[in-house]
């Protein structure tokens, strides 16, 4: 039992450290959106040695994944939060985008963050770090796409899955064009030429998205073959 005990506290202090890392490094990076934070910078803003952050993550890129991943499980837990409040209810698109764009503009990191690790950020990231990413965000879709079916009765079967993962590949490829923190650290938009990009990154993302959820309702799904 003592055994255990003292397994039990080592992976508490683990956990816990983990966190303060982490923590460390979204703190720099909101602060620094441009320039992500080097491990040597993480591991003084959360006063631990550099070889021990080391020991948690390889890489700096690493890292920047293991917040994106905090970020999309905060996301995951929304959702399912606004689902079970409309258990046994017919939803409207509006609810999922809403939920989802306001959680986009308290978090303002998840797509930034989500662009880095989606680009050449992955060189620098170990494959199988990547897959268990990859892997739990799967088993997150598998899950909640048959709720969201359940919701959206106009959704044919697989269509959950469908529209979650589109959501995310538009709002990150939305985030992509027009990158707020590249804009105002640039002034892209007010230069000549450049006036076109000077989008409402909100409401863009917002009316994409409800047209996207919309269209999934009303436009039937064709049968393969």
């Amino acid at each position: 039992p003592m055994v255990i005990l003292h397994r039990a506290v080592q992976a508490e202090d683990k956990a816990a450290r983990r966190a303060t890392i982490l923590a460390a490094a979204e703190s720099l990076i909101v602060r620094d959106p441009e320039n992500f934070a080097s491990v040597a910078q993480v591991a003084e803003a959360a006063g631990l040695a550099k070889g021990t952050v080391y020991l948690y993550f390889r890489t700096k890129e690493e890292m920047v994944l293991a917040v994106h991943a905090q970020h999309t499980q905060r996301m995951f837990e929304i959702l399912g939060k606004l689902l079970a409040a409309n258990h046994g209810r017919e939803m409207q698109p509006a609810q999922v985008v809403d939920s989802f764009c306001e959680f986009v503009s308290c978090t303002p990191m998840f797509l930034h963050l989500g662009a880095a690790c989606h680009s050449s950020f992955q060189r620098n990231i170990d494959p199988e770090v990547m897959y268990q990413f990859r892997t739990g965000i799967a088993a997150r879709l598998a899950q909640f796409g048959p709720l969201v079916e359940a919701r959206f009765p106009g959704l044919a079967p697989g269509d959950g899955i469908t529209v979650l993962h589109a959501t995310y590949a538009f709002a990150l490829g939305m985030w992509q064009l027009c990158d707020p923190t590249q804009k105002q650290a640039k002034g892209i938009g007010e230069r000549p030429g450049l006036e076109i990009f000077d989008r409402d990154f909100r409401q863009d993302i917002h009316g994409g998205l409800l047209a996207l959820w919309q269209g999934y309702m009303k436009v039937p799904r064709a049968s393969a073959g």
